[in-house]
């Protein structure tokens, strides 16, 4: 790991000139209690998977393309009544969701944006993109908060917090990455740092913890999955979040109304949305994800890390043998 060390030393020298950065620990608290925005694809009692920006997107152009059909569908149905127009109907519009359907294989079949997953049994973190595979044992994980300032005449003054994390190629441990954590817009350092320790709660201690961090006995995976960003078709969810704006002022009784109503007509394409990212990402699951990272993401599967892996073949030197690189 003296690879990703040093490159970190590299970077915060570079970038430090400009801004603050402050390094995150696996063992050390980062903020009062655990919380995360929906940024939880799956979590269990091995693996706790983050799922990427590009994630949320899966399945749009199939669902929008379902739900224009759809309503052109009710809108000529009076055809029906026409006996000399039925053939027409049905064939006019067989064709339209036969294109809805190839679209639909396109996006299935299509790579996933992979998750990172954070393994519990093997503590490591593990991500990959297309065929290549990066890793970094959790114990020796080297993470940092960066907050920015943009300022444009379009939208003033802009900060946003960077949560990033180095990952090293399995088998070539000199390409090293920064993978962000969440997406930095609209985000604190006190809500990053507030990702950082449900990460870090869900991995020292235990898959299940309340929102001061406290170990639950019992699984409370539904209440943490129900905060998912990715489900689209959630019109319960939706009700709330706007009610909730209304009472505390924010949102108006118009506003309400129309966002809801917007949120109704959408509600065909987010239903086909969630339902293609959702088979999208069960075949991405069995598929895509290196042979070597299922097997250990299995209850019963091998407890070594692929850093271990990495070092009897005699890929990581003594870190006596790397010069140490200082920060300044």
């Amino acid at each position: 790991m003296q690879r990703i060390k040093t490159f970190f030393a590299d970077l915060s020298q570079k970038a430090g000139l400009a801004d603050e950065i402050l390094r995150l620990s696996p063992h050390r608290r980062a903020a009062d209690k655990p919380f995360q925005l929906g940024d939880v694809q799956e979590q269990n009692e091995v693996y706790l998977d983050l799922a990427t920006g590009a994630d949320f997107s899966k399945g749009g152009l199939t669902g929008t393309m379902v739900m224009i059909f759809f309503y052109m569908a009710v809108l000529v149905s009076p055809l029906l009544g026409r006996p000399d127009q039925v053939d027409n109907y049905l064939t006019f519009f067989g064709v339209l969701f036969g294109i809805a359907l190839i679209t639909f294989l396109i996006e299935v079949l299509l790579p996933f944006p992979m998750p990172m997953r954070f393994n519990r049994r093997t503590r490591e973190i593990y991500f990959q993109d297309r065929r290549r595979l990066y890793h970094v044992p959790w114990d020796e994980a080297v993470a940092w908060m960066q907050q920015t300032r943009q300022v444009t005449q379009y939208t003033g003054a802009t900060r946003m917090t960077f949560l990033q994390v180095l990952l090293q190629r399995f088998r070539q441990p000199d390409e090293v990455i920064a993978l962000q954590l969440s997406l930095p817009m609209g985000k604190t350092p006190e809500i990053q740092g507030m990702l950082w320790e449900y990460l870090r709660c869900y991995m020292e201690k235990g898959p299940w913890f309340d929102e001061h961090g406290e170990p639950l006995a019992t699984s409370n995976r539904d209440e943490v999955l129900a905060r998912r960003r990715g489900k689209k078709a959630d019109l319960k969810g939706v009700w709330k979040l706007y009610t909730d704006g209304l009472r505390k002022g924010i949102e108006t009784k118009m506003s309400v109304a129309l966002f809801m109503l917007w949120n109704v007509l959408m509600y065909p394409a987010f239903l086909v949305q969630d339902w293609t990212a959702d088979v999208a990402r069960r075949r991405a699951e069995k598929n895509q994800w290196d042979k070597r990272v299922r097997e250990r993401c299995r209850p019963d599967g091998p407890t070594t890390r692929l850093y271990d892996l990495e070092v009897e073949e005699g890929l990581h030197r003594d870190e006596a043998d790397i010069p140490e690189t200082t920060t300044r």
